[in-house]
């Protein structure tokens, strides 16, 4: 015993040896959240962006290079002039470099530059031309895009004019494009053809302008997989050029009207008071000569020139503008960071609808591929075991969330959701405390006698610093802050200033209203009475064309989005028959009502649309008008193409539920649907 004691102490007091801890294998397999779209997947896209826009400016520079090299090559004389040796030298000629960098830099950069700029995800909600016109006009972009393209157009004006005085002078002469006539006697007579050319030059811009207002220049060109294809440079190229030329010849038509109505009115100016002082000494040889339009048909050349340098404008810009859709096509890009899946699935949680459109776009192609590296990366987004992230809980999370909103807009066919009303704040009501005691009343009166003062005192009291009628007036004064000099006639004066200058707004208000009213019935008299049957006719049918809502515009605005949607619509459907087989863990079945009730929700809405429009475009009787059977027949126009749009969401919707209804078959049972659901679902699994 004593033994065993002494051992026991001996091995307490001895050092003792270091403890190791027993290896194991239990490690912390769970990782980080998934990352926001703005770290892990947009500066992807936007690295593409970049590098694609890149070889937009080299074959914009290409392009403006051509042109350059075709106007000089006119200019020289052409192959009579030039020889061949000399035709094939001239592209790469100092002159035709330099002039290249100055006519890429003034007409094709700024066109690129604004479509980087102001590019936006969003279609314009206006259903009718003059609508589309009224709301360009209220856009920052527009206002910026006149002033750009004015300048690029006159600086393309003032690069043709260099390159006239360098090389065509000596072949076809002067073709007289000073800024002021060659006369001794007027000096300071502004040139006619050089305002000509600044005319047509500055209606050129403004046709450019209300092209792109029409077709929604600076919005994201949406393409379907079977719609995006190469770029065809030759295709490419021809449709610039017809657009350019049937657009030219409509600016220069322009620019022929405004410059006969300046002229014409030109005479009125001069019968005002003061102002012939200023224009005689610049515009006085203009009142004299033949009728503008005559003059414009014996200067066909001038006409002919103005009309080549508008062509020449277009076709670049319209080259650029042409090019640059190619920037904004979907890519894979996810591939190029270290986790493919998880910065593909963080794509889908962006702000940005083009970048969500990047990301649907991506996963559609990925739900569809057949290769293994593919069934890899299904499988593990549809349940990794090896780490603690639930990659498809947020996908199917993100997507449902936006069909649901296209779907709730859809349901209100495009109008901003309606505002919530804050609830009103609650008001604390104070519960009385029952008294413990009889509380002693306060004592409100003076304690002590007052001593009566004479009234030569209470007079003096009352005007000083601290009386009653100082404390009053300051109290008025400050309400107005209105000097002290003037404190004493506040309301006598102010009031009425106040009266007055409602009233003045007021018959300012009603004195702009008459004017219009006026102005409105003036028009209307004009138009009824004097106005020949044809005019009134052309008026009418062109004032029914800018008013008239067009029913392909109401259903985009309907759903802006249609064609991401149709995107949406296919990955979440191929990712969900594909988890039929590669879902080891059965992530995704909990999620299947929810989807299939999402879609079968959404078909029927379009479905209702569809018969909308359908009840629109019947027939009309024989005892319809001439023009009602014209409206008819523009109105069916309008609503085919309306119901091509709508056809496609259709169409999609009802693929893609057939689609899961035949690869799961009578599985779906094992599935609670609502009645409404459930019945929409037999008849796919019958016709499967």
């Amino acid at each position: 015993m004593s033994t065993s004691l002494a051992n026991t102490s001996t091995s307490r007091t001895a050092p003792s040896t270091p403890i190791k801890a027993i290896a194991s294998t239990l490690t912390n397999k769970a990782t980080h959240s998934i990352p926001p779209a703005s770290q892990a997947y947009e500066p992807l896209v936007k690295t593409l962006f970049r590098h694609r826009l890149r070889s937009t400016l080299l074959a914009s520079a290409a392009s403006t290079w051509a042109i350059s090299t075709v106007w000089a090559w006119w200019q020289q004389g052409g192959v009579s002039r030039l020889g061949v040796l000399g035709t094939l030298a001239l592209p790469i000629s100092p002159w035709i470099l330099f002039s290249t960098v100055l006519s890429w830099v003034a007409i094709a950069l700024p066109i690129s530059v604004l479509r980087k700029t102001f590019l936006t995800a969003r279609r314009s909600g206006a259903t009718s031309p003059l609508a589309i016109v009224k709301d360009a006009l209220t856009k920052s972009s527009t206002k910026v895009t006149a002033v750009a393209c004015l300048v690029s157009a006159i600086s393309a004006l003032a690069l043709h004019i260099v390159t006239v005085y360098v090389h065509e002078v000596d072949i076809y002469g002067d073709p007289k494009l000073s800024v002021f006539v060659k006369s001794k006697k007027h000096p300071h007579y502004l040139n006619g053809r050089l305002l000509f050319l600044i005319a047509s030059q500055s209606c050129t811009a403004l046709v450019f302008i209300l092209r792109g207002a029409m077709i929604d220049r600076y919005v994201y060109k949406w393409a379907l997989p079977r719609q995006r294809q190469g770029t065809n440079m030759l295709l490419t190229v021809a449709t610039s050029g017809f657009v350019a030329a049937a657009f030219s010849t409509f600016a220069i038509v322009l620019a022929c009207s405004v410059f006969l109505f300046l002229r014409s009115g030109l005479p009125i100016l001069y019968k005002m008071p003061f102002l012939p002082f200023a224009l005689r000494p610049f515009t006085a040889h203009f009142l004299k000569g033949s009728w503008t339009a005559s003059l414009l048909l014996w200067n066909f050349t001038l006409v002919f020139r103005s009309w080549c340098l508008a062509f020449s404008t277009l076709l670049n810009w319209e080259l650029v503008d042409a090019l640059f859709d190619g920037v904004t096509d979907p890519g894979s890009v996810s591939t190029l960071s270290a986790d493919p899946d998880v910065t593909l699935v963080s794509g889908l949680s962006s702000s940005d609808r083009i970048f969500q459109f990047f990301a649907f776009s991506e996963l559609r192609d990925l739900a569809v591929e057949g290769s293994t590296s593919a069934n890899a990366r299904r499988a593990k987004i549809f349940g990794d075991q090896q780490t603690a992230l639930n990659l498809w809980s947020f996908l199917a999370r993100e997507t449902l969330l936006v069909l649901d909103n296209d779907y709730q807009t859809f349901l209100r066919r495009g109008a901003p959701a309606p505002v919530v009303a804050a609830p009103a704040p609650v008001r604390l009501t104070a519960i009385a405390t029952p008294a413990i005691a009889t509380p002693t009343p306060l004592l409100r009166q003076r304690v002590f006698k007052a001593s009566v003062g004479s009234p030569g005192e209470a007079a003096l009291d009352a005007f000083a610093s601290d009386g009653p009628l100082s404390k009053a007036i300051d109290i008025s004064a400050s309400a107005t802050h209105v000097p002290e000099l003037f404190r004493s006639v506040e309301h006598t004066v102010v009031a009425p200033i106040a009266d007055e200058t409602k009233k003045s707004v007021k018959n300012v208000a009603d004195i702009g209203s008459k004017w219009k009213g006026k102005a409105a019935a003036l028009a209307s008299t004009i138009e009824v009475d004097y106005l020949p049957v044809r005019v009134k006719d052309v008026y009418g049918a062109v004032s029914d064309w800018m008013t008239r809502k067009r029913e392909s515009r109401i259903v985009e605005a309907s759903l802006p989005f249609w064609e991401m949607d149709i995107i949406v619509f296919e990955a979440l459907t191929f990712l969900t028959s594909a988890s039929f087989t590669e879902d080891r863990y059965g992530v995704v079945q909990r999620d299947i009502p929810k989807i299939l009730e999402t879609l079968v929700l959404f078909m029927s809405a379009v479905e209702q649309y569809q018969g909308e429009l359908s009840a629109q475009s019947q027939a009309l009787p024989v005892t319809a008008s001439a023009k009602e059977m014209e409206d008819q027949k523009t109105r069916l126009v309008e609503i085919v193409r309306a119901k091509e749009i709508l056809g496609q969401v259709g169409d999609c919707l009802k693929e893609c539920i057939l689609h899961i209804t035949g690869t799961f078959g009578e599985s779906l049972s094992a599935f609670k649907f609502p009645p409404r659901i459930k019945a929409q679902l037999q008849i796919f699994l019958e016709y499967s």
